[in-house]
């Protein structure tokens, strides 16, 4: 009787640890690939654009595009770096390597993190619920 009480034990804890790693991989791995036809789309008169979805594992994906003039690209831009919580700036590049504008990148305290970047006279953001999804979606919708 203990054997099997110990046999049942062994089966138990490992049952829990082989369901605790393939959550965990779930949870941190995003998506593959991402869809990047975004299903809520709200488009501004005024020159922007709001896109709203979310990755296969729920986690919530924002898209924001301005393009109105110079000066508030510069303005945008300027001010999403001003922050505590940048981590990285620096230049956008192409495919080719060329550079095409200006790159930031803020993590906030909750793990949400924000690429954004310059295009001319755009200014573009992505924001997703961590940096590795942000940085995934990017590569995968706005590279050119």
């Amino acid at each position: 009787m203990k054997r099997i009480i110990y046999i049942l034990i062994a089966v138990f804890a490992f049952s829990i640890g082989v369901v605790s790693t393939v959550y965990y991989r779930l949870k941190s791995e995003p998506m593959s690939p991402f869809n990047c036809s975004w299903s809520e789309r709200v488009s501004g008169k005024a020159g922007y654009d709001i896109y709203n979805t979310k990755s296969s594992f729920g986690e919530k994906v924002d898209f924001y595009h301005e393009f109105t003039s110079p000066e508030t690209t510069r303005y945008l831009f300027q001010s999403n770096s001003e922050g505590d919580e940048l981590i990285e700036k620096g230049s956008k590049l192409n495919e080719k390597g060329q550079k095409i504008g200006e790159r930031g990148i803020d993590v906030f305290p909750n793990g949400i993190a924000r690429i954004y970047w310059t295009d001319g006279n755009e200014f573009w953001f992505v924001q997703a619920d961590s940096l590795k999804l942000a940085r995934k979606v990017e590569s995968q919708c706005f590279s050119r």
